[in-house]
C-alpha cells in the first residue's frame, strides 16, 4: 500500500507558504525542518531554509520545502507528487517503471529516490 501526497517546492518562502495553508485549510503545521537541522550539509546561508514540512488537514496532507537558493523554482518545476510505500520492493518497482524513458534526479535509494517521467513529472517515492 502507498500513500500519495503532493510536495510543493519554494523559493524560500515555504515557512509563510505553508502557515497560511494550514491556517486556510483549518489545519496544522504538522512538522517542520530547517536545512541546519537536516542531514544535508549546506553553507550557512542556506541553514534556515526549509527542508521538509508537513500540513495536515481533514483527510490529507500537503509536503513541501525550499530549494536551494542557487536553483530557479517555476511553475511546472515546483511540485512533485510524493508517493510513500511500506513495501521497499514495491517501491524499487514503482521507481524503475516510472523512470523508464525519465530521467533520475536523486537515486532510488533504500529510503528515498526521484525522478522525473517521461511526460515531465516530477515523482518522489520514499519508503
Amino acid at each position: 500500500m502507498a500513500t500519495l501526497d503532493p510536495y510543493l517546492i519554494f523559493s524560500g518562502d515555504c515557512r509563510d507558504a505553508m502557515e497560511f495553508y494550514a491556517t486556510c485549510l483549518q489545519g496544522t503545521l504538522d512538522s517542520i525542518q530547517t536545512f541546519a537541522e537536516s542531514p544535508i550539509e549546506v553553507g550557512p546561508e542556506e541553514n534556515d531554509r526549509i527542508f521538509n514540512s508537513v500540513v495536515v488537514a481533514n483527510d490529507f496532507r500537503i509536503r513541501a520545502s525550499d530549494d536551494l537558493a542557487a536553483h530557479s523554482v517555476s511553475q511546472g518545476t515546483n511540485f512533485s507528487l510524493y508517493l510513500h510505500f511500506d513495501d521497499a520492493k514495491e517501491k524499487d518497482r514503482v521507481f524503475a517503471a516510472l523512470s523508464n524513458g525519465g530521467t533520475i534526479l536523486f537515486p532510488n535509494e533504500p529510503n528515498f529516490g526521484m525522478l522525473q517521467d517521461r511526460y515531465g513529472v516530477r515523482w518522489m517515492l520514499s519508503h
